[in-house]
């Protein structure tokens, strides 16, 4: 099968972006409804690291606008944050706005949403509930 290939098949990559493209290839796959889109999906895989970071954002940029939208305050605070914010952390980041003086809890926005929204790009780790890009 095609998905054995792609993840046993020698690439000029390090071993860590060898699972990084296979996670990659996953996440795109995970959408898919049907087994004749995966099917599709798997003739079409992009064998390089780059081209998958673009269609994993291609994915972002076709979710209607709000979540395009929060997808895009996930990966900003992800991404200028100095340190990893926890899952906690980054449900207040992207909830609050200027001039707000208060933040209800039925405000936030659910943990698993944060990541799933990203299209792969940001993972949470389960044991310090720290979020992520999804390459380091």
């Amino acid at each position: 099968m095609y998905v054995h290939f792609v993840v046993t098949s020698p690439f000029t990559y390090t071993r860590s972006c060898r699972f990084l493209l296979a996670r990659l290839h996953m996440d795109m796959l995970a959408i898919k409804r049907t087994v004749k889109a995966v099917r599709a999906a798997l003739d079409v895989l992009p064998a390089d690291v780059n081209k998958t970071y673009e269609d994993a954002m291609d994915r972002i940029k076709k979710q209607d606008e709000e979540y395009r939208r929060l997808a895009e305050l996930v990966l900003i605070w992800t991404i200028y944050a100095r340190r990893h914010l926890s899952i906690e952390e980054l449900q207040h980041a992207v909830s609050t706005f200027p001039g707000m003086l208060d933040l209800h809890p039925d405000s936030l926005v659910r943990a698993e949403i944060l990541t799933s929204v990203c299209a792969g790009l940001v993972v949470a780790d389960k044991n310090s509930r720290a979020v992520r890009l999804v390459r380091k």
